[in-house]
């Protein structure tokens, strides 16, 4: 048997609610050469007989307990023989049915042969995030990150620069994109594909965690040296403003309104 193209690691725990519509996204691909890795965090919902009804399309299924999502994702890491990655979490599902296609003959076409693809996604309330042809610069990831639901990881760069840093809670993802693509610069590729529709009320997104968020990000920005301290207590001051427009739910209204206001 060939090497599969492309692994899909899904992490999840106690996701009864949603866990179908990841499964099926993925039963229903046309493509087939892939392998998929699903990592339980020991649910007590219906989780996994859930999982279980798509048996036949998983490579294996592992259901024990974890230290956080970066512990579970590190496992899937070491069980995946694909050559390259892909983070779909619990809640998160592919965009269509030819979306591992796409990608597949993307990186197949692809002469240079890139450690990184990236692409689009959509989040749950149908807002499309369109990277286009961004560049992943310093300046970029001081503000911005790609979306690791959209992210295909070549595994090699899991070798070179280790797996998930399981301190973080919240933002090893976003760690590993500066490790591997502002520091190391490895060879990274814009996909034209909407990749996944992301659960926007995943771990991160919670209005309880933000502050943790935004400790863990500024943490990561100063240790690579990206920004000095003054700097980080700037955007400490201006990710907390955001946040908190969020919670009350003017962020949405005023992001949409922000050019008629200012012409009154």
């Amino acid at each position: 048997m060939t090497r599969s193209i492309i692994s899909i690691i899904t992490v999840c725990y106690n996701e009864e609610k949603k866990i179908k519509a990841t499964c099926e996204s993925i039963a229903k691909q046309t493509y087939k050469d892939f392998e998929w890795i699903i990592i339980d965090g020991k649910s007590t919902d219906k989780t996994l007989s859930i999982i279980k009804e798509y048996k036949k399309y998983t490579t294996s299924i592992t259901s024990e307990k974890d230290t956080g999502i970066y512990n579970a994702m590190n496992k899937g890491i070491l069980k995946s023989k694909g050559e390259y990655l892909l983070f779909l979490n619990g809640g998160d599902y592919l965009k269509d049915k030819n979306v591992l296609r796409k990608v597949s003959d993307f990186i197949q076409k692809d002469k240079k042969k890139n450690e990184i693809y990236y692409g689009d996604l959509v989040y749950d309330n149908e807002e499309v995030v369109d990277y286009g042809e961004a560049k992943l610069s310093k300046k970029f990831f001081i503000n911005k990150t790609i979306s690791h639901q959209a992210t295909f990881i070549k595994k090699n760069l899991f070798k070179k620069f280790g797996g998930y840093d399981e301190k973080y809670k919240i933002v090893s993802d976003y760690e590993f994109w500066i490790k591997t693509i502002v520091k190391g610069r490895v060879k990274v590729k814009y996909l034209p594909v909407i990749v996944s529709v992301f659960d926007l009320n995943g771990m991160s997104t919670t209005y309880k965690i933000a502050r943790q968020h935004i400790k863990e990000r500024l943490g990561v920005l100063l240790k690579y040296n990206l920004i000095y301290q003054k700097q980080a207590v700037a955007l400490k001051r201006k990710w907390l403003i955001l946040t908190t427009l969020k919670k009350i739910g003017l962020y949405d209204f005023l992001r949409k309104n922000y050019r008629k206001i200012i012409r009154r």
